[in-house]
């Protein structure tokens, strides 16, 4: 009895102690970073493998190979150890824009006539749908009519995929001239005269602007999905965000405060005015920090375009500018993935600038010490020995 009860005592420690190997079992696996240094606005292109140093949590990696590539050509391999660099690229092009800008042609040709290769696959997002490039396209058709069809999906796309907005965006108008007690600029747009109601015109207001707020927001969730779609693509992925500045129609706060002041003894107008101040100010929506892990896990490069433009003057409305929150989140991103950030009313000088930043890189391969598929975010530092460059990486990736 006591020899069978010193079996199962040491059969038990040994199934411990093999479940505890098991656990602290290291698993090899390669990481590849894809580095851009620039010295101004030029890229450096001759670099060496012992000019890196590479870090990991802060913890020192041995560069195991170094290529330098542009396009799809590796013009430099540096190796301690062989590997096969996916050196394919996917663009990927989305648009939140609520008008279509006439330089926007101008990028299209340039994408087609300078940056796009026969093997280069492209996808285009726009408000209505998704458009993937066939493969043969580029065999088939000339570049001129490539870019005329692509111009020509997007302008329709942005007029449908804006109509809700902007018909939203002309009640506002008229709200808010309505409240301050301005007649309406044309006749065209007039309901009949001013609103004489606040009780009626400041409830209709609320909701235009929850209803504009929900048109406008880019889902999280979809970001999510989006970047799990793209980790199981192989090669470079460059994502070019596209979003136009958005302003807000408000009541002025010399307006807000005169109401709010005439109306103390009405406490529904009242209450409804104090509102107004709370929803004014708008918290960012996004986790940031989850979405530039996701895009950096993923291994793209996304970058973000703000196409940038003036507000509208109009008697009695106040414009405030509304796209603070995106252009934070999505600034953001652009950094934790290498990609770039480019605010300009000109999309086709934003566009060939961002598409010019990637066609140069180098792939840089590490084996992270002592790696554990813990689930964790790991974060990755990239220096150059004793210079002072602009570096943009990725910011890590998850251990899974």
């Amino acid at each position: 009895m006591k020899k069978f009860i010193f079996l199962l005592a040491f059969l038990l420690t040994a199934l411990n102690l093999s479940s505890q190997l098991e656990q602290q079992e290291v698993t090899v696996i390669n990481i590849a970073v894809s580095t851009r240094v620039f010295d101004g606005n030029k890229f450096v292109d001759n670099l060496k493998i012992e000019d890196f140093e590479l870090f990991e949590d802060g913890i020192p990696q041995k560069i195991e190979a170094l290529y330098l590539t542009n396009k799809t050509h590796i013009s430099k391999a540096e190796e301690y150890k062989k590997f096969a660099p996916q050196v394919s690229r996917s663009f990927y092009l989305l648009f939140q824009l609520l008008d279509y800008n006439p330089k926007l042609a101008e990028a299209f040709d340039y994408l087609f006539e300078e940056v796009l290769l026969p093997e280069d696959n492209l996808i285009i997002m726009t408000p209505v749908k998704t458009y993937s490039m066939p493969k043969q396209a580029l065999k088939k058709f000339s570049k001129e009519q490539l870019s005329k069809e692509m111009q020509s999906i997007v302008r329709k796309d942005i007029k449908i995929g804006s109509l809700q907005y902007k018909s939203i965006m002309r009640d506002l108008k008229k709200i808010v001239r309505g409240i301050s007690g301005h007649k309406f600029m044309t006749d065209s747009e007039s309901m009949g005269g001013e609103f004489s109601s606040l009780s009626f015109s400041l409830p209709r207001y609320r909701q235009a602007l929850l209803d504009m707020e929900k048109l406008r927001v880019v889902d999280e969730k979809w970001l999510l999905m989006f970047a799990q779609q793209l980790k199981r693509m192989e090669g470079q992925k460059n994502v070019f965000f596209f979003y136009q500045r958005e302003f807000r129609p408000e009541i002025s706060p010399a307006n807000l405060n005169r109401l709010i002041s005439m109306n103390q003894d009405n406490p529904g107008i009242l209450g409804n005015l104090q509102d107004l101040f709370q929803f004014y100010h708008r918290y960012t929506s996004y986790d940031v920090d989850k979405i530039n892990q996701a895009f950096a896990d993923v291994s793209l490069s996304f970058n973000f375009l703000f196409i940038s433009k003036e507000p509208e003057h109009i008697s009695g409305v106040y414009m405030r500018e509304q796209s603070e929150d995106v252009f934070k989140a999505f600034s953001e991103a652009a950094n934790a993935t290498g990609g770039i950030v480019n605010s300009s009313q000109n999309p086709s000088f934003a566009f060939k600038k961002a598409l010019k930043a990637s066609e140069s890189y180098y792939l840089l391969y590490y084996s992270p010490t002592d790696y554990r598929k813990d689930g964790n975010f790991k974060n990755i530092e990239v220096k150059v020995k004793n210079k002072t460059y602009t570096i943009i990486h990725r910011l890590g990736y998850y251990a899974k």
